[in-house]
């Protein structure tokens, strides 16, 4: 059932132009731009890298999975899935998983891309999957929560423009090293920080990297709760 949802899920996220643009081609655009044109230099690299996983993260899941809730919401859909065999959990495990497959499937390409034009490989594999893991389920959470505050898809754009910028700020903020223990209350300051450990930074502060992603997760997965709606905003 959780197969034939996310494969109905694509499907619709694949005709709608302006959603598969900023699910697929705006995060690969700008992970290839950060490549190409911003990397080079070893100590660079690890923001390159940072920029495309947060890119990869904010658009493709973040702010996908809030338009995509959002009008499935308002055109009932939600509401007529409710209704059948489906639990809950499963209505949006079905929708939220094709679009964390495309979110991590664009990571991993991005990373490749980098690998390919120079940058060199991580030093910590274990970490950089949890800097994987914990983005996208951050994300997830976000934009669950952040669609029961949405009105309609149009307004997505508007609705997840400050916690997609908050979680590019925290994850360049994380990579700079030697970070202060209040950074680790911005979003994407964990994901930064652990990204840049993967890659042979400094582990002083990996504990609060994944405290502050599991934290983080908590919160949004709190406030999805309360703020969640199966049925149409008026």
């Amino acid at each position: 059932m959780i197969t034939a949802l996310g494969v109905a899920e694509l499907k619709l996220l694949l005709r709608n132009r302006t959603a598969a643009a900023l699910a697929v081609l705006m995060p690969l655009a700008a992970g290839l731009y950060f490549a190409l044109g911003v990397g080079g230099q070893d100590d660079g690299w690890t923001m390159v890298v940072t920029l495309q996983l947060l890119f990869s993260f904010g658009f493709t899941v973040y702010v996908t999975v809030t338009t995509a809730l959002t009008a499935r919401r308002q055109d009932l859909y939600l509401k007529r899935l409710r209704t059948g065999a489906a639990s809950d959990v499963v209505v949006l495990t079905g929708i939220l998983l094709p679009v964390v497959v495309l979110g991590l499937a664009q990571a991993l390409v991005l990373l490749g891309v980098s690998v390919a034009a120079g940058a060199p490989m991580p030093t910590r594999p274990d970490l950089l999957v949890l800097a994987l893991v914990g983005g996208a389920a951050i994300s997830c959470a976000a934009g669950i929560c952040t669609s029961g505050l949405t009105g309609t898809a149009e307004l997505a754009q508007i609705t997840t423009a400050p916690f997609f910028f908050a979680i590019i700020v925290g994850g360049l903020m994380g990579t700079a090293g030697g970070a202060d223990a209040w950074v680790f209350l911005i979003p994407g300051s964990g994901l930064g920080t652990l990204t840049q450990a993967a890659w042979g930074g400094p582990t002083d502060h990996v504990l609060e990297a994944v405290g502050s992603v599991a934290a983080w997760t908590a919160v949004a997965n709190a406030l999805s709760t309360r703020f969640f709606r199966w049925d149409p905003r008026t």
